[in-house]
């Protein structure tokens, strides 16, 4: 019967807020590892939200359970297969290695969100902006009062523990580099990681395409590259730039980045202050 009633469960903001503390709505991988993706919010397609809430204390990754059970989906995944094109220009540029017009399916299909792996992916927000297609945010949310207008979902990720929580792993966790995925997300991108004081610079990318220019951010022993998404009309939609973003991500890199890191599982929750 419990089963029933969950979808009528009204949460409350603290429930919401402690769910949302945590690594929910993050694709995940190793959170060890030198560089790490960070989008707006995580793809359809994800669990609706149900009761009980229990916050997710450790990330997922990629492991052969889980692309065994999303292996008729992977496919269509299209913004996950150009971060593991990026990833493998990169890695191609700092083994000093050609890459091969598939590597980039190989990255994709064997060594993208690894548990051991050389990159991680989160958000800054937990929920994706449409749970699917079919199911807009204001019908998947309107009997929850704490969620509905999205613009107060939104106010509670900024004002409560979500942020907070971004910024905590990664103080903790020290990537190299941070990939923040749409420019548009830029004052999100640093009230999350708390950007207010870091040194900035632009660069831009310019193959041969429509350049795009980066925001370069630094502090605290890592650098941070505000980019244009993945998708959309001035987005990253050309191999060339997206070879052209691995090519440049490869300065902050070394061999060891891609040789395995230790396993995020193993370690303890991070607890914010």
């Amino acid at each position: 019967m419990r089963k029933n009633t969950e979808p009528h469960t009204v949460f409350t903001r603290e429930q919401l807020d402690a769910y949302f503390a945590s690594y929910v709505g993050m694709e995940g991988g190793n959170p060890g590892a030198a560089v790490w993706f960070c989008d707006s919010a995580p793809h359809p397609g994800v669990a609706p939200l149900s009761g009980p809430l229990v916050p997710h204390a450790r990330p997922t990754a990629w492991d052969a359970a889980y692309r065994y059970r999303f292996r008729h989906h992977m496919e269509r995944w299209q913004s996950h297969q150009k971060i593991a094109r990026i990833m493998a220009a990169a890695r191609a540029r700092v083994f000093r290695t050609t890459m091969g017009e598939q590597e980039w399916r190989h990255y994709f299909d064997h060594h993208l969100y690894a548990p051991h792996g050389a990159e991680f992916k989160l958000s800054l927000f937990p929920l994706p902006a449409r749970l699917t297609d079919e199911l807009p945010w204001s019908k998947a949310f309107r009997g929850q009062p704490e969620l509905f207008p999205r613009q107060r979902y939104l106010d509670l990720c900024r004002e409560g523990r979500r942020f907070p929580f971004i910024d905590a792993i990664r103080r903790r966790w020290k990537p190299k580099v941070v990939v923040c995925l749409g420019e548009r997300h830029a004052d999100d991108f640093a009230q999350a990681f708390v950007l207010a004081q870091a040194r900035a610079s632009d660069h831009v990318l310019q193959p041969a395409d429509q350049p795009k220019t980066l925001r370069v951010l630094e502090r605290d022993g890592t650098t941070w590259l505000i980019c244009p998404p993945l998708a959309g009309a001035g987005g990253m939609m050309s191999d060339v730039l997206l070879d052209a973003m691995g090519q440049y991500l490869a300065r902050w890199l070394r061999p060891d980045d891609f040789s395995g890191h230790v396993m995020a599982v193993a370690r303890e929750p991070v607890s914010l202050p």
